[in-house]
């Protein structure tokens, strides 16, 4: 479609910011004749780029900085602004853009029933509208993200005091919005709704736990919860896969964006919105975990990441028009005592009250509820925790996080044992050749350091233009980046083909780049390594996947789905599918159900056989 942007005088005094038809866009000229608009949104997280100078521009979010001539990222291989090139006709200015202007849900001016929300964890909201409750991301007991993370505040709300749940929405895979140990619990009847992404792994694994009634959901396809509700679920606004949901409660409509960042794309199919929620501060262990930054260009950098993330609430506001905000999905707090130095004022993230000073002369009600608290839409009441006003206190937070480290709950249940192999490593790193993200990574090496009790291990891994080689070296080597991980962790991942995003949320790992240059594929393809591997139906190569007498009933079901199931309740474990079981190891099993150790080794071995 082509649009007029005005007379020739729009193109003094250039670069400038314009927007059209509400989307945020910058003309430049670009050679003596030629003048060009490029899109303003940032490929990372969808925030807009502001910082508009004559030879670069910055995104305020993640620091991407962009040519100003050409829109190539200059800090991030293979990324880019999107350009078309202006049309000058008669002292006119034009341009071509393809917008989709359907609206995907037709709205009333029907009266609008406002629901009660109940912050139930981090990312976690109990919706209840009339007599439905809808339950969003649940994580509510323990830790999550390689055991780094613990709920904070705690909400004080126990799985079995909740009310009778209708659905469950769960936007991606992410253990702290796809919280096992919290699901577990729940009835498994219970309808799910989850994004239908990778070849559908979020419902395979909630069907490996016990839940029947699992919806996943295509993309921009609405789906009908109840006879007054639709949901829309939405793909992300960066480069990872995570999920943006739509709910219309009536003729009341809430965007649940969590952590995702912004799809602009939400605004041509829904129009506005009367609730945003949305995450208020970054998650993330850049620039804490990276060594070749000084802890000046920490602390400044950690500031304009927090800064960068409440001007994108703005926009995101702006953009929808949203009557209410509620900001969430940052409610949590490292944990593990090796991870206690981060949470120091270098690494300080916003808070609640951040954002309500940032937004006090914005006109939009902030809801700015704690976990644990309340807010009454009918009555516009909260409902508010008697210590409120202490929980962010560092004194305080220090003293909860040394308070909690010796309890049971919150005790790890990740295997300590490493005896990964450097063959496994190889043929774990060097199947991803010949893909799609291989490729895209370029020429990139990286010298990979696994430390366990002391000892290490260091490989090389060499990216070829999608050609990749993995071979053991004695000693940590120059590469384009350095990477230290505790090697029993990254077992887990290879093992039980995870992806490493929450290795590095968790504080876990230690980097260095030279250059310093964000390689996104590379990332991509740690985040969904699934995506640059052939597979075979969606099972990863069994090859991988050793069974020993402390291996996880349900990490052996996830490999084997009906046929291991079988074998567990012809050797006698009739009880698999129980919440109990799903927890235990082979060995445990075993002894519970009378299994000697001879019958052990037995089951073992025939377990083995049919994964491999």
């Amino acid at each position: 479609m082509k649009h007029h942007l005005g007379d020739i005088s729009i193109l003094k005094e250039l670069p400038k910011s314009i927007v059209i038809q509400d989307d945020p866009y910058i003309i430049q000229k670009i050679s003596n004749d030629e003048y060009a608009l490029f899109d303003a949104i940032c490929p990372h997280m969808h925030n807009v780029v502001t910082d508009i100078r004559d030879k670069v521009w910055r995104c305020p979010s993640h620091d991407w900085i962009f040519d100003s001539k050409n829109g190539n990222c200059l800090n991030v291989s293979n990324e880019s602004l999107e350009k078309k090139k202006l049309i000058v006709e008669n002292g006119q200015v034009y341009v071509n853009l393809d917008k989709n202007e359907n609206l995907l849900i037709k709205k009333t001016n029907d009266e609008k029933v406002l629901p009660k929300i109940t912050l139930v964890g981090s990312a976690s909201l109990l919706i209840e509208w009339k007599n439905f409750k809808f339950l969003t991301d649940p994580w509510m007991k323990g830790l999550c993200v390689f055991d780094s993370w613990v709920n904070y505040p705690p909400s004080g709300i126990q799985i079995n005091e909740l009310p009778k749940i209708d659905a469950i929405w769960i936007s991606h895979e992410h253990s702290d919005h796809f919280h096992l140990p919290t699901l577990m619990e729940f009835d498994k009847n219970i309808p799910i709704y989850v994004p239908d992404y990778d070849n559908n792994r979020l419902e395979k694994k909630l069907k490996q736990i016990g839940f029947k009634n699992i919806t996943s959901m295509k993309q921009e396809k609405i789906y009908n919860i109840s006879p007054e509700i639709n949901a829309i679920s939405f793909s992300r606004g960066h480069v990872f896969n995570d999920s943006i949901l739509y709910l219309q409660l009536g003729n009341f409509s809430i965007l649940n964006v969590n952590d995702a960042g912004f799809n602009w794309s939400i605004k041509h199919a829904i129009g506005d919105v009367d609730m945003v929620c949305m995450q208020f501060g970054p998650a993330s262990a850049y620039p804490a975990t990276w060594t070749h930054i000084n802890e000046k260009s920490k602390i400044q950098l950690n500031k304009n990441r927090n800064d960068g993330m409440l001007r994108m609430i703005k926009q995101v506001l702006d953009a929808t028009n949203a009557k209410y905000f509620i900001p969430f999905a940052n409610f949590n707090e490292l944990y593990h005592k090796a991870h206690l130095e981060f949470v120091l004022d270098s690494q300080l993230k916003n808070r609640p009250s951040d954002v309500v000073k940032f937004l006090k002369d914005y006109p939009i009600v902030i809801l700015d509820i704690l976990p644990g608290e309340s807010w009454n839409g009918k009555t516009g009441k909260f409902t508010r925790r008697d210590d409120r006003q202490d929980l962010f206190n560092k004194e305080h937070l220090m003293d909860y996080l040394e308070e909690i480290q010796e309890k049971h709950e919150f005790k790890t249940t990740i295997p300590f044992e490493f005896d990964l192999t450097d063959k496994e490593l190889k043929q774990y790193f060097e199947s991803f050749s010949d893909s799609h993200l291989a490729k895209r990574v370029g020429d990139y090496t990286v010298s990979l350091t696994l430390e366990h009790l002391g000892e290490e291990v260091h490989g090389f891994i060499k990216f070829d233009n999608g050609n990749i080689t993995y071979k053991k070296i004695e000693k940590e080597s120059k590469a384009n980046l350095l990477m230290k991980c505790p090697g029993h962790l990254v077992q887990e991942i290879i093992r039980n083909d995870l992806y490493w995003d929450e290795l590095v949320s968790g504080f876990w790992c230690e980097f260095s780049r030279d250059p310093d240059i964000y390689n996104v594929a590379f990332w991509q393809l740690l985040h969904v390594p699934w995506r640059a591997r052939k597979m075979d139906d969606g099972k990863i190569n069994p090859k991988m996947f050793e069974i020993k007498k402390n291996s996880s009933i349900a990490d052996i079901i996830e490999k084997g789905g009906s046929e291991v199931i079988e074998i567990f309740e012809k050797n006698g474990l009739f009880c698999v599918g129980c919440e109990a079981s799903i927890g235990e190891t082979i060995e445990e099993g075993c002894e519970i159900h009378g299994l000697d150790e001879k019958q052990r080794d037995k089951l073992i071995l025939e377990l083995g056989e049919t994964v491999n």
